[in-house]
This record gives C-alpha cells, structure tokens and sequence, in this order.
C-alpha cells in the first residue's frame, strides 16, 4: 500500500500452531492527519526460501508494539492495548483491549503482567485476567513522562527511560491498605544517564 510503513516486528509461535510467524505492524502515514487512522498487522512464515504470508488484519490506527503473550499476540495500536487470539482458521480475532493512554508505545511482559509505556503517560501495569478473558489496569505512575523504553525488573518493580534522557524506577505498592494507594506507583530512584535509550533487553 502506499504510504504505509512497517513499525513494530515480532518472530514468534501462536497458540498451538507449530509453525513460526513473522510478525509486522504497519501503519499508512497521511501527512495531513495528526496521528496514523489505519494500518495493518501482516502474518508471515518461512516456506521454501520465500516469506509466505499467511494472514492479515486490518487495524484502526499504527501497531507501535508487537509482542506474543501467552500464545497470544499483544499489540500497542494509537492509545489502546489489543490481544488478539490465533484461531484454528489461521485469523486473528480480537480478546480484549485497555483504553486509558494517549499513545501506547511500548510493552513489556512477565507471566500475567503487561507493562505499558505511553508517549506522555509514564507507566501502566495491567493484568491479564484468563476467567474473564480481560485486562485490569494494576497500577500507574501519575508522573507525567515522555518515555523512550520500559521494562519490568520484577513482580513490583518497573524501569523506565524518558525522553530527557533519565533513568526512573517506578514500585507498586502490593502491601498497601487502601487501592488507591495500591494503583499508584511510587518514583523510588532515577538517575541521568544523558543518553537515549530506545530499548532495554
């Protein structure tokens, strides 16, 4: 298509297909719209010595971030988080998706947990709930920050790096009596590293 450019990339397996996917999140660039209204997520695999695709979904907005979650495909799609489910029918099909960003950027996860970066919001944390097949927003630094990569150090305890070139590390509250205190994280560290960090692996 054009105008359309490739954003996000993943390698992985789905559910219980055997076969690894090649992963793309597209988005078609209109210079006269503030923010990217559509784009794609393409599915490919290896077969022969040539990338076949396999499938695709047509998204409302730029896939920022791809990453597989379960067996699942998580995606940062504008301001919402999206997981989709790989079905029998080799299609993606929408589970369940978190509103409450203004540009969902980045992701990172650990068993249940999803840490969301956004462009100004700082941190989100989100839990996979597999009963009710839906998110709950855990808990979120309130700090306004313009981030540049995320990841979580453990079960409590989320690093982050903004766009003025700090480091912060940001902990939830898991001991707190009352769930507002528990919802928000608390800024226990920074550091100016007067770098851009665009990854942390």
């Amino acid at each position: 298509m054009q105008c359309e450019y490739a954003v996000s990339l993943v390698s992985t397996k789905l559910g219980d297909d055997p076969t690894t996917y090649y992963i793309v999140g597209t988005a078609l660039v209109n210079p006269e719209e503030s923010e990217s209204k559509q784009g794609r997520i393409l599915i490919f695999h290896y077969q022969e010595g040539k990338l076949v695709q396999a499938a695709e979904k047509e998204i409302k907005g730029a896939c920022y971030s791809l990453v597989e979650f379960n067996g699942r495909l998580l995606a940062c799609i504008n301001s919402t988080v999206r997981l989709f489910e790989w079905t029998a029918e080799k299609e993606l099909r929408l589970e369940c998706s978190h509103f409450n960003n203004i540009t969902a950027l980045y992701l990172k996860t650990k068993g249940d947990f999803i840490l969301v970066g956004d462009l100004m919001r700082s941190m989100t944390l989100l839990q996979y709930k597999t009963m009710e097949g839906s998110f709950e927003e855990m808990a979120r630094d309130y700090n306004p920050n313009w981030m540049t990569a995320v990841e979580i150090l453990d079960d409590d305890t989320f690093l982050g790096a903004e766009n003025s070139a700090n480091l912060f590390i940001c902990q939830k509250d898991s001991a707190a009596t009352t769930d507002e205190e528990r919802q928000q994280m608390q800024e226990v560290g920074q550091f100016h590293l007067g770098d851009m960090v665009n990854v942390f692996r």
